[in-house]
C-alpha cells in the first residue's frame, strides 16, 4: 500500500500582475474576500499582522460548525514569495498539525503564475482536504481578480 502524500501543490495563472496577486495575500480586506474553500464557507479574520514574524488567526464558519486556523508569517519577499505556518485548532479532526504553506508568485509573459505548496500534512486525509480547499479558494481569487480587472 503506497504511503499517503504529506504535501500538495496547486498552480493557477491569472491575467493580473504579480503585485495584485501578492496584495490578495497581504491586505486583510482582500484576504477576507477569497481565502475560503467555497462561497458557502465564510471567513472571519480574527487576527492579521502581515509582516515577517507577524501572526494571523482565521475562523471558517460553515453549516454546522467552525474551524479556526492560526499561524505566523515566516518569510515575506514582496511580490514573489510568502511562507507561513498553518495550524488548525481543536476540536477539528486535523487539529495540532503544524503544516507550512509556501506561496510563489511569478510573472510569465502577460500573466502571473501562482504556486501554493502546502507541506507537512501528516494526518490521514489532510492532503486531500487541503488540496480541495486551496483549489476552491483559488477559484474565488480568480473571480476577485477578474472583478478588479474590470473596474
Amino acid at each position: 500500500m503506497p504511503a499517503e502524500r504529506t504535501h500538495i501543490e496547486v498552480r493557477r495563472r491569472f491575467a493580473a500582475g504579480p503585485e495584485q496577486v501578492f496584495a490578495a495575500f497581504a491586505e486583510a480586506r482582500l484576504v477576507a474576500r477569497w481565502l475560503s474553500p467555497s462561497p458557502e464557507i465564510t471567513l472571519a479574520l480574527l487576527q492579521f499582522d502581515f509582516r515577517q514574524g507577524g501572526g494571523y488567526r482565521f475562523a471558517y464558519d460553515f453549516l454546522g460548525g467552525r474551524t479556526v486556523v492560526a499561524g505566523r508569517f515566516r518569510s515575506i519577499e514582496r511580490p514573489s514569495k510568502i511562507v507561513f505556518s498553518w495550524t488548525i485548532e481543536p476540536p477539528d479532526e486535523h487539529a495540532g498539525i503544524e503544516s507550512e504553506v509556501t506561496v510563489t508568485i511569478q510573472r510569465d509573459g502577460a500573466e502571473t503564475e501562482l504556486v501554493i505548496r502546502h507541506e507537512k500534512l501528516t494526518r490521514a486525509g489532510a492532503a486531500a482536504r487541503h488540496d480541495r480547499g486551496w483549489r476552491g479558494a483559488l477559484e474565488q481569487l480568480a473571480e476577485m481578480l477578474e472583478e478588479k480587472g474590470r473596474t
